[in-house]
């Protein structure tokens, strides 16, 4: 006996008769000739007058009435939910850069001219100084004497004609190139670099420095382009070359960028990925909290926040793969990741950033302000992430709804939100319309001002879960809503530096 649909077709409901329940279409139907409506959802409308039942009074409520409606430059927003949510289909990267990016174009810009230097022609050269005055400057909150973009990368690049050196030149060109607007340009440097990485490989006397340099920059052009899906494994591969630093290299002054820069990628990247974080019933005995020292409380500017800041998301990183793996009947363990919680907490209560500012002779404009708003952006973001993760014993009554209070306060100080993991943070956790119109205009000049692509992957991702909350809130027991469950299986994830 074929299957049978577990409701009757809207047809015979609606002629008030008995229904076989055959699929794809009821049998009634088909002998009667009569169209089948099918078994699948309907939207319910009141009920037509038929002088047969009590008629229903529907009234709209005052509070919701057009005069209330929130509107963004006078016009109404909407988060339109499809079938597809409702029945919680998984979107993959590609479907969430394309609702993400709602007609936004990234136009071409014009990079500066400049004479042929240091052997490379003219074109390239103006893609090298386009990247030195604005891209290299634009990744930094602190554009010091301390930004390696500028000040460690270009000399790198600029050292040797050796391959690794190349490589890193040419990834350079391939970010400089997309940031202009110019695609076709930035995938002929892009393809370049990594011809000349794996030529490389084949050098006994290639700089590892530079091939490590290379594989970070391909990483971050993964980032701004947002059809390349390969950041994780120019990650990888960055983390795997340092494995062979001998002690010569790793006493180069470089390494005094490269090491946070390579940390500030693995931290994040780990938030994406927090289930290839290494697991075990004694996890939360390796959690050990960073020192609270000055040098860890001094804000970096290509972290955005202070060092000390960093490894306790690191160590959030890590409760969260403990607390996914533990069975809710072993208390102890339950007990364990309070025990580590609270620590957190407290440490990022107090915690304290302090701003550090080395002039140089081609720093560009330093903004106190912007450098304090980024740290403290950062520090409630990961007071809100600890909250997602932790046990719920662990926080205290109304502290989610102040933290984004906060966070928002910090969001309308700034001109231009440069943080996408702390905006997108504070987008899973914002409720009602106002909030929601409020990051998503954020998230908009973001990806408008600085033309990095993936704001269009997160501002798709924040309408996911926005959706799926909307979806649950009429739930007893408020459902938390993971983004990585609205991901198709073995599809890309996203990057959030």
């Amino acid at each position: 006996m074929g299957s049978r649909a577990n409701r009757n077709c809207w047809t015979c409901k609606e002629r008030k008769v008995g229904c076989d329940r055959a699929l794809p279409f009821c049998l009634n139907c088909t002998r009667s000739k009569r169209p089948c409506k099918g078994y699948g959802l309907k939207l319910a409308w009141p009920d037509k007058i038929d002088g047969r039942r009590k008629q229903k009074r529907y009234q709209a409520a005052p509070e919701t009435s057009p005069q209330s409606y929130v509107t963004e430059n006078g016009n109404f927003a909407f988060l339109n939910t499809t079938i597809g949510d409702v029945e919680g289909r998984r979107a993959n990267v590609q479907e969430l850069v394309a609702r993400g990016e709602n007609g936004a174009h990234i136009g071409p810009s014009i990079a500066p001219r400049v004479l042929d230097m240091y052997g490379i022609g003219e074109g390239e050269g103006s893609l090298l100084s386009y990247y030195d005055a604005v891209v290299a400057r634009m990744v930094t909150t602190i554009d010091d004497n301390t930004n390696g973009f500028r000040l460690q990368l270009i000399p790198i690049a600029l050292s040797s004609s050796e391959a690794s050196s190349k490589s890193l030149l040419q990834a350079t060109l391939a970010l400089s190139s997309f940031h202009l607007g110019r695609p076709e340009a930035a995938l002929r440097h892009k393809v370049n670099a990594i011809r000349a990485l794996t030529e490389s490989f084949r050098e006994a006397s290639a700089s590892r420095v530079a091939q490590f340099a290379a594989c970070m920059m391909l990483c971050v052009y993964s980032v701004f382009d947002a059809s390349d899906t390969t950041w994780s494994l120019h990650l990888q591969g960055a983390k795997t070359i340092t494995q062979a630093f001998t002690d010569g290299e790793l006493e180069l002054p470089c390494l005094e960028f490269l090491e946070p820069w390579l940390a500030y990628h693995d931290t994040f990247a780990a938030y994406t990925h927090h289930a290839d974080l290494p697991s075990s019933r004694q996890q939360q005995h390796h959690i050990v909290l960073p020192e609270s020292s000055p040098a860890n409380q001094k804000i970096i500017g290509l972290l955005g926040c202070s060092t000390e800041l960093l490894r306790l998301i690191s160590c959030i990183n890590q409760l969260h793969t403990f607390t996914t793996s533990l069975h809710c009947s072993d208390e102890s363990l339950g007990c364990s990741a309070l025990d580590i919680s609270i620590p957190i907490r407290e440490r990022l209560m107090n915690l304290r950033q302090e701003i550090q500012i080395h002039p140089g002779e081609t720093a560009g404009a330093i903004s106190q302000k912007r450098i304090a708003l980024t740290a403290e952006f950062y520090r409630l973001a990961a007071v809100l992430y600890l909250y997602q993760v932790c046990p719920s014993e662990a926080i205290p009554p109304s502290s989610i709804e102040d933290y984004v209070s906060k966070g928002l306060a910090v969001l309308d100080q700034m001109e231009v939100c440069t943080s996408p993991w702390p905006l997108f943070i504070l987008a899973c956790n914002v409720k009602g319309d106002r909030g929601r119109i409020r990051v998503m205009r954020v998230i908009d000049e973001g990806a408008r001002d600085r033309r990095i692509g993936n704001y269009h992957i997160i501002k798709g991702l924040v309408q996911a879960v926005w959706k799926q909350q909307d979806l649950a809130a009429d739930e007893k027991i408020e459902r938390k809503i993971d983004w990585r469950d609205l991901i198709e299986p073995g599809s890309y994830m996203p990057s959030f530096i």
